[in-house]
Order: C-alpha cells, then sequence, then structure tokens
C-alpha cells in the first residue's frame, strides 16, 4: 500500500509541473488593437487584445510625451481576450501615444491625439487653462496671507541683520578704543 501511494506520489510530482508547464501554448499571435486609432483628448477608444493568455491580468496604460496614465487592471477571460473603452483625458496634449497592455509581456498599439476636448473652444495649453481658472474669495485669501507672512518675515530677518551689523560695528569700534 505504501509503495502506491508513494508511487502515486511521484506521478503527481512529475505530472503536475509538466501540465502547468504545457498547460498554456498560446496561439503566438497575441496582439491588441485600438478603434479609432486617432481621437481628440477627452474623446474614448476601444481598447482590446487578442491571443493572451486566458484569465491573466493586464495593466493599461496610455504612455507617451514625458507621461503615463494608468488605466487600471483588466482581466483576460477564458479564451485571452479583452475588451475595455478607455476615456481619454482632455488635458492629454497632441502627439503619437501608446496603449500598452502590461503582463507576461508588454504588448503596444500607437494612439494619435490631434486636439482636444470637444467644447473647449479650440486647443488649448495646460498654462492657458490655469491662468483662465477661477479662485474662491478663500483661496485668494489664503494667497494674500502668504504673501504678507512672507513679507513679514523678510522685514524682520532684515531688521535683525541691520542690528547685527550695529552691534558687529559697536564691538570693533569698542576693540578699537581699547587697543
Amino acid at each position: 500500500m505504501r509503495r502506491i501511494l508513494a508511487a502515486a506520489g511521484a506521478l503527481a510530482a512529475l505530472v503536475i509541473p509538466l501540465g502547468i508547464v504545457t498547460g498554456y501554448t498560446g496561439s503566438g499571435q497575441a496582439s491588441v488593437q485600438v478603434e479609432p486609432a486617432s481621437i481628440d483628448a477627452g474623446a474614448t477608444v476601444v481598447f482590446a487584445g487578442t491571443g493572451l493568455r486566458p484569465d491573466s491580468d493586464r495593466d493599461l496604460v496610455l504612455a507617451g510625451d514625458g507621461m503615463v496614465i494608468d488605466f487600471g487592471v483588466i482581466k483576460t477571460d477564458a479564451t485571452g481576450t479583452f475588451s475595455k473603452e478607455l476615456h481619454i483625458p482632455g488635458h492629454v496634449p497632441n502627439g503619437t501615444f501608446e496603449l500598452r497592455a502590461v503582463g507576461d509581456e508588454t504588448l503596444t498599439v500607437p494612439l494619435q491625439i490631434a486636439g482636444t476636448a470637444a467644447g473647449d473652444g479650440g486647443a488649448t495649453s495646460a498654462a492657458q487653462a490655469a491662468v483662465g481658472r477661477s479662485t474662491s474669495g478663500l483661496e485668494s485669501a489664503a494667497f494674500l496671507g502668504t504673501i504678507l507672512a512672507l513679507a513679514v518675515a523678510g522685514g524682520l530677518v532684515a531688521w535683525k541683520a541691520e542690528r547685527l551689523n550695529r552691534t558687529i560695528q559697536a564691538s570693533r569700534t569698542l576693540r578699537e578704543t581699547l587697543r
């Protein structure tokens, strides 16, 4: 009985890892697509992948122009596919970016972003958007209070420096007199 159990255990030890290694062979044709391939910032695209490892996680990101936007993780289905609508933020500048599905390997597809979100009156830079932002009374008061506090602190530092300078001059004069 022990020999049968030992033989079964040895067989399981050989078969189970072999099944894990050969369980997924893949089609060798893993790919991702985006539709449409050219959009305005603020629009939505459909990002899809096929030929991937079934039931695996993929981190979806948009990368380019010195920025990376993470769209979170999606799980492939039992056939190794995924599809997700992604809203591209309106602050993304014009240019060619990459949509990436990061998992066992990284699959990419280019995405051309041409223009800005509809309704903002045309291309607007981040600096222009910041200048046009309205502030509340509390924000304005906090800003002015900070400026006032910095001015008072600067005045105190200057006053203390002048006082110290006078003390040093008096000390030198006294030292010269005592010689």
